[in-house]
């Protein structure tokens, strides 16, 4: 059976809340999201609906909370919100397209680092291949992390919040220092002192303090729907900060797990070629910035072979 008028609006309703979404948290650009609407004229009106009332909510919701409101939208309310809007002397799509173009937005490279500071006081640097936005307004301050790691050092401020969203979640930071960094899906926050309360696309709470110096650091990893809390080893605190430094530590990391961390840093990566090497146990402190002495050393302590092709990689082989 044919799908039904109302179920086709559905559809392009559930379809436009996801692009809108997606196109909030960094996962989608606006070229891809004109290419998708201009393939039907339909497509661009489901999209200005939902747009209109994403702008009447205030606020940046999940897709899932997103989607639920969407049955409620219906034409008064849809014209209502165009007619603010063009009251306003600006169209309701334009309206979203303007507030999302207003962020900031910094990029890292593979293997820079940056360290910047937020109009409100607060900090942050960058490590490898990062993406950032950050909008702050009277009410709210909001950085998105679009990919790579984050160090936060957050400023107080008892009039807005700041607002940590990934594709994982809201997270609320108050004053203190954090580290998020997204890796295989997931977002993984290092609380080192303060509080941060997540709420994660699958509408789950939970909040995670770190009131003084003597209490345990703590670990946050959160993949949207579940979330795994857990006292931070010192090792891997140490590894948070270390990075900041320029240096990169291993504490008995098996060598697939170092060269996969290495290689964040090198445009030219490395390479195992024989899989009988990968789970030999490596310690050391490194410079992110001289992965020769991180070969140097594999070959000192593990005889490893070190073949370079010339071209996009360094081949890592048994003796």
């Amino acid at each position: 059976m044919a799908p039904t008028r109302g179920q086709e609006r559905e559809s392009l309703i559930a379809e436009a809340a996801d692009w809108l979404a997606r196109l909030d948290v960094g996962r989608a650009s606006r070229e891809e999201l004109d290419a998708w609407r201009a393939a039907d004229p339909r497509r661009a009106a489901a999209f200005a609906e939902v747009a209109a009332t994403w702008n009447r909510l205030g606020e940046l919701p999940a897709p899932e909370a997103l989607l639920r409101v969407k049955s409620s939208i219906t034409r008064r309310v849809f014209l209502g919100s165009a007619l603010a809007a063009s009251a306003a002397g600006v169209g309701v799509l334009g309206w979203m397209e303007r507030d999302y173009f207003l962020r900031s937005r910094i990029v890292t490279a593979i293997g820079e680092r940056r360290t910047l500071s937020l109009p409100d006081g607060s900090s942050m640097d960058l490590n490898t291949d990062t993406e950032v936005y950050w909008k702050f307004d009277d009410q709210v301050r909001k950085l998105w992390l679009r990919r790579g790691e984050a160090a936060l050092s957050i400023a107080a401020d008892l009039v807005r919040p700041f607002v940590l969203v990934t594709a994982q979640g809201l997270t609320t930071l108050a004053a203190g220092q954090f580290n998020a960094r997204l890796r295989s899906g997931e977002l993984e926050l290092f609380v080192l002192s303060g509080q941060a309360l997540l709420k994660t696309v699958s509408g789950q709470n939970k909040e995670v303090t770190v009131a003084s110096a003597s209490d345990p650091r703590r670990k946050l990893i959160t993949d949207g729907q579940q979330f795994e809390v857990a006292p931070a080893r010192e090792e891997a605190v140490q590894s948070v900060q270390a990075w900041r430094r320029g240096e990169i530590i291993f504490n008995g990391q098996p060598l697939s797990d170092a060269v996969e961390e290495y290689n964040r840093y090198l445009s030219r990566k490395f390479v195992i070629g024989d899989r009988k090497v990968a789970n030999l146990r490596l310690g050391g402190r490194f410079l992110t910035d001289d992965p020769q002495r991180f070969l140097a050393a594999l070959r000192s302590a593990f005889g490893l072979r070190v073949t370079d092709d010339g071209t996009s990689a360094i081949v890592l082989n048994s003796p």
